[in-house]
């Protein structure tokens, strides 16, 4: 944990140096202190057609899944370090948003924690 999903125009997906942005997404949560690094998975979603303000403009938008348990102040914070670090590596970028998504721990699962079924 956490799921950062990078979601931005194709443009920028094509960026020769997207690699230094999921590694500076991938930085930022790790300097937050609220996960393990080897936690952290960072994933981008590009898209062909969208709007910003009803223009073709690009955008990056954060959506950063996490398990339900911090409290306001370090989602905010989160939420505003891994927006600096996109605006820090795409600084011609105008629409930069994140929001950081609380998951209910009885709702999530993974291979390395599998419940016993049956």
């Amino acid at each position: 944990m956490p799921h950062c999903v990078i979601e931005c125009s194709a443009e920028i997906a094509g960026h020769p140096d997207i690699d230094r942005l999921l590694h500076a997404v991938h930085e930022a949560a790790d300097a937050s202190g609220l996960f393990q690094s080897a936690d952290i998975k960072v994933r981008l979603q590009s898209y062909d057609d969208f709007l910003v303000g009803g223009r073709d403009q690009d955008f990056v938008h954060i959506a950063c899944h996490i398990l339900a348990g911090r409290d306001d102040d370090q989602k905010g914070q989160l939420a505003d370090r891994l927006v600096r670090a996109v605006c820090e590596r795409l600084p011609g970028v105008q629409s930069v948003s994140c929001e950081v998504r609380d998951m209910a721990p009885a709702a999530y699962s993974r291979r390395d924690k599998q419940r016993a079924l049956g």
